[in-house]
């Protein structure tokens, strides 16, 4: 590859390595094309990026986007997979794949910007989404008003049920 597709690419993921919540390193080997396929189909309808990427690269472009921690991991052929919106999604999605068998062999997760073991992907893909989270942060926000409510509204419930009972009593 010329110097200037090299560039190219070390500058393209310098700035997507930057942009990342999460980046997971896997090793890329015997995986056939048709999985690979499906893979990326996966990825991408999640807003994740799936690329092999030389070592060399792509250790230029983690030093250029100032993250440490990586460069240990990365021998071999290795895939990186690049979480841009929810940082679980890829760990769920790498769980999903690696049930059947072990097509995708994690070795470091880097997560909101620190690097983990492999071990706390199997952690992290057993978090909730990130709408899931929300969705409880706003029915625990909603409780206290509901029950607010209703404590309020109780009297007066009791005082209607009162005034029928001596309705139908007369």
């Amino acid at each position: 590859m010329p110097t200037e597709q090299k560039n190219a690419v070390i500058e393209e993921y310098t700035q997507k390595f930057k942009d990342a919540k999460c980046v997971y390193v896997a090793e890329y080997e015997g995986i056939d094309v048709a999985t690979v396929t499906e893979v990326r189909r996966k990825f991408r309808d999640q807003n994740i990026e799936y690329k092999v990427l030389k070592n060399r690269l792509a250790k230029i472009a983690l030093s250029k986007a100032g993250i440490e921690g990586l460069n240990e991991h990365l021998t071999g052929a290795n895939t990186f997979i690049i979480g841009y919106d929810d940082p679980v999604a890829p760990a769920k999605l790498l769980e999903d794949f690696n049930k059947k068998d072990e097509i995708l062999k994690l070795k470091t997760v880097l997560f909101e910007g620190k690097v983990l073991p492999s071990e706390e992907a199997k952690n992290i893909s057993k978090l909730p989404s990130r709408e899931a989270l929300l969705g409880k942060l706003v029915g625990m926000l909603q409780s206290p008003m509901t029950k607010f409510a209703s404590t309020i509204s109780a009297p007066m419930q009791n005082l209607v049920g009162a005034l029928n009972a001596l309705k139908d009593k007369k």
